[in-house]
């Protein structure tokens, strides 16, 4: 894990909370509305996660997380708080709807969201990352700017910022058998490691 990062990946509270709660370790990406001209990418293997309450809807996630929506986001929307890190694992682009709807249960999103991410703008795929989360005892606190506003995925926070003190979400053991569930679950068909 790097000592400090500056990058960061903008996401739901509700997922964000839900992977500092160890709950999953799964994160299923589209990107967003001005994403670069390709869609999304894996453009970073480690990096924050910026939580955000744009779009994010109760009805999109499954109902075992839908609690995780009605969580405050940001007290103000003058500051972010990072207060969970992230290590990508494994990164996959999954082409096959099928593959993507047995992992229902292992990540935070409804079955109807996963559909409608997967067929949008005729780009039938979405990102499946398994991701390392570490939480911090207390968030950076960092002034929100312009440059982080908008519909995009990744933003360049102004400085890096220290990850010594970020512990993992989950204990090594639960994150290996959640990890290779993911694995499993996923198989090979329609799926590219990325």
């Amino acid at each position: 894990m790097l000592d400090a990062n500056r990058s960061a990946l903008k996401e739901w509270a509700a997922v964000e909370r839900a992977l500092a709660d160890g709950r999953t370790a799964l994160l299923i990406r589209k990107g967003g509305i001005h994403e670069k001209r390709g869609g999304f990418e894996v453009e970073h293997r480690e990096f924050w996660l910026f939580p955000t309450g744009f779009h994010q809807n109760a009805d999109e996630l499954a109902d075992d997380f839908r609690g995780l929506a009605g969580l405050p986001v940001p007290p103000s929307r003058d500051e972010v708080r990072l207060g969970v890190y992230a290590v990508v694992e494994e990164a996959f682009r999954v082409e096959s709807l099928d593959a993507l709807e047995r992992l229902k249960g292992l990540h935070p999103l409804a079955p109807e969201t996963i559909r409608s991410r997967f067929a949008y703008r005729n780009k039938p795929y979405l990102h499946a990352l398994v991701l390392r989360a570490h939480v911090l005892p207390e968030p950076h606190v960092v002034p929100n700017t312009l440059d982080y506003e908008g519909c995009i995925s990744w933003v360049q926070m102004d400085a890096e910022l220290p990850t010594a003190t970020a512990r993992p979400a989950m204990l090594d053991a639960e994150f290996a058998r959640t990890r290779a569930q993911i694995l499993d679950r996923l198989g090979t068909e329609g799926v590219v490691r990325i």
